[in-house]
């Protein structure tokens, strides 16, 4: 009976002095490259973001909300932690709402998460395909992006509207836009829109029976009938995406906005207003067949 043949190695392991260590130290080292990413600015809210981005990233990273650890790459949540993110002096991604929220420095790139102007418009048209008159408020800051918006959505069958507001003077102006126009849009501008005058602003609206899109949730909470949002599982795959091409290139990509918007409305403010309102998710798809505009 014939005995089985071992299959011969490529080279005799155990004749190579040491080659079990470098082996080992290989491991070691391929094990102890992890890059830690540190998020600031989580609070309640955040959680589900930061446990995206660590499913999204897996390994070699490390996802942490410890503002004391060490870190190889810093993410901000907010532009109030932007000097204490800006101290760690490591490759830095910010989300902000929008590119005027703050200018970026070198060795820094941004993911914007509020829609452009135009995107909200577009959101406005599916709801209201026979819209004329779109009211738009703005404050001074957002002025470049509203003459952007004049340019870019002219339309023979529907007029942009726009008034310049100030706080104090908001309701009144609100009021005065929404008598003359058919839906009313704003952009993400908290010196205007806060928890203080949001609800007063809505009312204003209303009282007209004309329909506000927010930019964001907070102002369909309030009483807006919808609004465009990038949900926590989008903000964490475009952070891990931007965090994967600095691994691999060794610089950020550029700036830019969040890939994809998902469609959240009020129908209760809906049948207040008589209108009938689409599932917020046949919005959703009707809108992403679409590409998302970045500007304005």
């Amino acid at each position: 009976m014939s005995q089985a043949v071992k299959p011969a190695l490529p080279f005799p392991l155990r004749r190579v002095p040491g080659l079990w260590l470098l082996l080992a130290s290989l491991l070691c080292v391929s094990s102890v490259q992890a890059l830690t990413v540190q998020v600031l600015g989580a609070a309640a809210g955040s959680e589900s973001f930061v446990t995206a981005l660590a499913a999204r990233l897996g390994e070699p990273f490390r996802v942490v909300t410890d503002a004391t650890a060490e870190a190889d790459m810093v993410v901000a949540l907010h532009a109030g932690v932007l000097p204490a993110a800006r101290a760690v002096k490591k490759p830095l991604l910010l989300l902000l709402p929008a590119a005027a929220s703050a200018e970026l420095r070198d060795g820094e790139t941004a993911v914007y998460w509020a829609p452009s102007l135009t995107d909200q418009l577009r959101l406005a048209r599916t709801i209201m395909p026979g819209l004329r008159r779109v009211g738009l408020l703005a404050g001074a800051q957002d002025m470049a992006r509203v003459q952007a918006l004049r340019a870019a959505a002219t339309s023979p069958r529907t007029e942009l509207v726009v008034r310049q507001v100030e706080a104090g003077l908001l309701v009144r102006q609100v009021a005065e836009l929404a008598a003359l126009t058919d839906v009313l849009l704003a952009p993400v501008n908290s010196d205007l829109f806060n928890h203080d005058s949001l609800k007063a602003v809505l009312l204003a609206a209303y009282r007209q029976n004309r329909v506000f899109i927010g930019p964001s949730p907070a102002y369909v909470r309030a009483g807006a009938l919808a609004s465009l949002y990038a949900t926590p599982e989008t903000l964490a795959a475009d952070v891990a995406e931007a965090i994967r091409e600095h691994q691999r290139h060794g610089h950020w990509p550029p700036p830019s906005l969040v890939s994809r918007f998902d469609v959240i409305t009020n129908p209760q403010v809906a049948r207040a207003l008589g209108l009938s309102l689409p599932d917020a998710a046949s919005l959703t798809r009707l809108l992403q067949s679409e590409e998302a505009v970045s500007w304005p």
